[in-house]
């Protein structure tokens, strides 16, 4: 019964060979077909990675331009704005003298109406003093004719009067020329200085309006330059946002692709595990194949057994039966000499103490041990032999 229990287990550890190979062979091509996986998606992200460097260069070369386009228009923009700074500068520093000089000539103005007014007043005062002075000269000569058609003596005191009157009527002639050629003097200076004024005027009004619009056009220019400065500036921010997030991708991708990497030397290893393991399965299924046929004979030699049992005890027991029973050692000798697929232990013991299943069990262990052994699956396996001695075996 052990005999025939080893024999099935030497016959299931072939098939579990067989399976591990099977599997072996299963796992190798699923790690093949990961691997062609793994591979094409090392090309996608490889792909996708110089995409992703050649838009960053892109970028790169964009904001270089950009950075290169603005800076002669800043530096422009920056003159221009130098330039006017200067005109608007000098432009004020014309129009705090005009207002100077005009303010000059207001108070020059100012002095002149001053001076008109004292005029005023002296020619008022010279026209009473010299009313007065003919209003005396008169009575004095009416006096004086009388005096004289009387013939009365001038006193002295009265003459010297007289000479007093006329040197202070003289006086006051000269004055009032004098007075009057101030005033002339004083007129045309007037006129002059309203003149002035009026040409001071015209030209603050132009300088005015030269500020007016230079202001505005300073504006507009400050307006423009904020403007582009301010597009330029999003553009640059837009375009760092940008090239930081396509090289947080470019990271990212770059650590996949050594994930990937790595995956991809995983299975390459495993995958020549696999073909070295895959190498080694023929042999072993050449040894399942030949544990198979010996099973198959052995099967077939113990159904051959099994049929030819029965009549074999059939004869012997027809046999016996007249005869005389013979001693135990005797029949035992007989059966030791007697070559034939039966063995001692087998026909030993009589027929009649024996089921026929004991009997093939029997006879199956006889032939099992006559057999050579063939060593186990699991207990070692020994070296492959050559491929010119595999072809030779399988042919």
């Amino acid at each position: 019964m052990s005999s025939a229990l080893s024999l099935i287990s030497s016959c299931s550890s072939p098939r579990s060979a067989a399976r591990g190979g099977f599997a072996t062979v299963s796992t190798a091509i699923d790690q093949t077909e990961a691997l062609r996986e793994l591979r094409s998606d090392h090309e996608i992200l490889r792909r996708e990675v110089l995409a992703t460097r050649r838009r960053a260069e892109d970028l790169d070369r964009q904001l270089a331009d950009a950075a290169n386009t603005a800076s002669p228009f800043v530096l422009f923009c920056h003159h221009k704005y130098e330039l006017i700074h200067h005109q608007l500068e000098s432009t004020r520093t014309e129009i705090a003298e005009c207002l100077n000089a005009l303010q000059e000539r207001l108070d020059n103005s100012r002095e002149l109406e001053a001076c008109r007014l004292r005029n005023h007043d002296l020619q008022l005062r010279y026209n009473e003093a010299v009313s007065e002075f003919q209003d005396r000269i008169s009575t004095l000569e009416a006096q004086l004719a009388a005096a004289s058609s009387f013939g009365v003596i001038v006193p002295p005191d009265t003459a010297r009067r007289l000479a007093d009157l006329e040197s202070q009527l003289a006086r006051s002639h000269s004055d009032l020329q004098v007075a009057r050629d101030r005033r002339s003097s004083l007129a045309s200076e007037l006129r002059e200085s309203a003149a002035s004024q009026q040409a001071a005027q015209a030209e603050v009004d132009r300088l005015e309006a030269t500020i007016e619009r230079e202001t505005r056009r300073f504006r507009t220019l400050r307006e423009s330059y904020e403007r582009r400065l301010k597009v330029a500036d999003n553009t640059i921010t837009a375009r760092s946002v940008e090239l930081v997030r396509l090289r947080d991708r470019v990271l990212t991708l770059s650590q996949d692709l050594q994930q990937g990497s790595q995956r991809i030397r995983t299975a390459t290893s495993q995958r020549d595990q696999a073909r070295i393991e895959r190498n080694a399965t023929p042999w072993r299924f050449t040894e399942v194949t030949d544990l198979r046929a010996e099973r198959d004979q052995a099967q077939e030699r113990l159904s051959n057994f099994a049929s030819l049992l029965p009549s074999t005890l059939g004869h012997k027991r027809t046999r016996s039966e007249p005869d005389s029973p013979a001693p135990p050692a005797r029949v035992s000798k007989a059966a030791r000499s007697t070559p034939g697929p039966f063995s001692t232990s087998a026909l030993s013991e009589g027929p009649a103490s024996r089921s026929s299943i004991e009997v093939l069990s029997a006879v199956a262990a006889d032939q099992k041990a006559e057999e050579p052994v063939s060593p186990p699956l699991f207990a070692g396996l020994p070296d492959p032999p050559p491929r010119s001695t595999r072809s030779t075996t399988q042919d």
